[in-house]
């Protein structure tokens, strides 16, 4: 029914443009062309002009702010620097160093060298077994036995920050290439955030820097406060030598 109802309807226009091509023509021509007109004239030079503008926004973009040229030589600069030192540096930071061949010196070497904190735990014994433990009360001066035993703790506690360090240092390592990997390939616009990345990551660096110069300085103000404590031991040593001899020298009374 719909159909038919719609067929009786366009019945008539059908007939009219049969019947009166010639005016149909005319009528729906002449709207035809100024669509057509419109689009080819305003419309079509408003779009010519917005082209143009967007090729001369991009021509400056890759001139002044992105310059191709620039981002390709710096690209090829990075890629240069990755196959000339990377290869070569990472062979440098797996040099073997280890030279200790007794046993229980190998094993706090190993240690130690190992770049893992978690191997902590092996160190203590590993150090008592190769340096000796801390005497007993009464066995030797009270002065020499705490100069002893906080001189093994300085030791344990340079060699642990040296196993934190290195592990930080690896972390870096592996954040220094991955940033320089990500430089080698970054789209315009977003070196800054590459650029803060490494930022953030030599902070990082230098705060760990730090904190070992910091701990070097602790290790001098150790020895500083040993050769204090052997001066301080020998003038003690010397008041009761005098001492014995005025006693000596006066008959014992």
């Amino acid at each position: 029914m719909k159909a038919k109802a719609m067929a009786f309807c366009a019945s008539p226009l059908v007939m009219a443009l049969v019947l009166f091509p010639t005016g149909a023509y005319a009528q729906f021509g002449g709207i035809f062309s100024a669509v057509l007109g419109t689009i080819t004239g305003p419309i079509g030079g408003a779009l010519t002009d917005i082209n143009d503008v967007r090729s001369s926004i991009l021509q400056t973009e890759q001139q002044v702010l992105w310059p191709i040229a620039r981002i390709a030589q710096a690209q090829n600069y990075i890629s240069t620097i990755r196959a000339s030192y990377r290869g070569w540096m990472n062979q440098v930071y797996r040099l073997p160093v280890q030279s200790a061949t007794l046993p229980i010196p190998k094993s706090l070497e190993s240690a130690f060298l190992s770049g893992q904190i978690a191997r902590a735990g092996n160190v203590g014994r590993s150090y008592t077994s190769t340096y000796g433990a801390q005497p007993v009360s009464g066995a030797a001066p009270q002065l020499n036995l705490e100069m002893m035993d906080i001189e093994d703790a300085v030791a344990k506690d340079a060699t642990l920050q040296s196993m934190a360090s290195d592990q930080a240092t690896a972390t870096m390592l592996a954040t220094a290439q991955r940033i320089e990997d990500e430089a080698q390939s970054t789209a315009p616009g977003t070196a800054d955030m590459v650029a803060a990345e490494a930022r953030t990551a030599e902070l990082a660096s230098l705060a760990i820097e730090h904190k070992l110069l910091a701990y070097q300085l602790r290790e001098a103000a150790i020895k500083l406060g040993h050769r204090g404590a052997i001066l301080k031991q020998s003038t003690t040593g010397m008041q009761n030598l005098n001492q014995q001899l005025l006693h000596n020298l006066g008959g014992g009374q």
